[in-house]
């Protein structure tokens, strides 16, 4: 019996040893799934291309991109979409607010491939929400006009960015009028 006990620990610590000295059987390397169709003679393998669903044909190379941004940044400076003013507290459209509307409705049917992002703005009297709300109206109000002038309504989207982009930071009517407003982006 003594002989036993020596062996039991020889055993207990050889089979940890074992273990850390064999390890894990290694992973072999899986091959890239093929990318290409096979050539004469190969099998078929998986593919990873994406069926071009909904997309473009040709896609869009950066030089045409930075074309297209540039001209989107000349018609935006050329400013050839109006503000549209408010009332202090109102989101209705004044006469004036419906003539600008009217011209640009007009462009806005003369070049189609445009689309337009309505900014609604407030001046800085009210709380945040109030006026967030208010230019969302604003931006809305506006929006309506021009789809029941013609414009499809997935050409236009709208946001309100409340008192958070003054055009004017005075704090007195002057600066006031000039920041109840909504400025037409043109987009793509």
């Amino acid at each position: 019996m003594p002989n036993r006990i020596p062996r039991l620990l020889v055993s207990l610590l050889i089979a940890p040893l074992m273990v850390l000295v064999v390890g894990c059987p290694k992973k072999l390397p899986q091959e890239p799934p093929q990318t290409t169709a096979p050539g004469v003679g190969e099998k078929a393998g998986p593919t990873t291309e994406v069926p071009n669903e909904g997309f473009n044909e040709t896609p869009e190379t950066p030089s045409s991109l930075d074309e297209q941004d540039k001209d989107l940044a000349r018609l935006n400076a050329q400013k050839v979409l109006g503000t549209v003013y408010f009332e202090f507290n109102k989101s209705d459209l004044s006469s004036e607010a419906l003539e600008q509307l009217r011209k640009n409705a007009q462009w806005l049917k003369t070049n189609t491939k445009y689309r337009v992002r309505i900014e609604g703005n407030c001046d800085d009297r009210g709380t945040v929400e109030y006026n967030l709300a208010l230019g969302d109206r604003r931006a809305s109000a506006a929006k309506s006009y021009l789809v029941k002038a013609g414009i499809d309504a997935s050409r236009i989207e709208t946001i309100s960015y409340g008192e958070e982009h003054p055009v004017d930071p005075g704090h007195n009517e002057e600066g006031w009028q000039k920041n109840r407003r909504d400025d037409f982006v043109v987009i793509r």
